[in-house]
């Protein structure tokens, strides 16, 4: 699966498993059963070669994804609204992407928000008549029932109006 020689380094068997996430994860159209099959080559790769097999060798695999889109609408332009989910984001965990104006990907370890223990948020920024629409992707890598995308909405638009906007 990870298409390596057998006298392959640690370092080598890494590079081959990011070659093959690229193809395989389920954001670009794999699917979660290779992502892990792909994690599980990785993992026994690395033990044979006596490498330290640390969480963070092995990225988890997402068990549970939802997406919302057009959630919610945001009277702002995009640069308002990202700046305002800035700061939503950061209270909720660690901003892992983002790409002003457009997208914020962040964790949602600190969110009150049941079962966002391991989750993430994804907010896809559009721009609409003088306003914003933000779409949703939520996932989790726990097996449990994770977390819902509609608690995330809820959750990010009670913190969106508790902020101050400038008039």
């Amino acid at each position: 699966m990870l298409c390596i020689e057998r006298e392959a380094s640690a370092d080598e068997i890494r590079q081959a498993w990011k070659k093959r996430a690229r193809m395989v994860h389920p954001d670009v159209g794999g699917t979660d059963s290779a992502m892990q099959e792909l994690n599980e080559a990785l993992q026994s790769a690395l033990e044979l070669v006596g490498a330290p097999v640390s969480p963070k060798a092995v990225p988890p695999v997402l068990v549970r994804r939802e997406r919302d889109v057009s959630s919610f609408t945001v009277d702002a332009l995009p640069t308002e609204c990202f700046e305002a989910l800035l700061i939503v984001a950061g209270i909720s965990g660690a901003i892992s992407h983002d790409e002003p104006p457009y997208q914020l990907e962040f964790s949602l370890h600190d969110a009150e928000v049941a079962g966002a223990l391991n989750g993430w948020c994804r907010c896809y920024l559009v721009p609409e008549a003088g306003a914003t629409t933000v779409s949703l992707l939520v996932g989790t890598a726990e097996s449990s029932d994770g977390i819902s995308v509609e608690e995330v909405r809820d959750y990010l638009v009670a913190n969106l109006n508790a902020i101050e906007w400038p008039n």
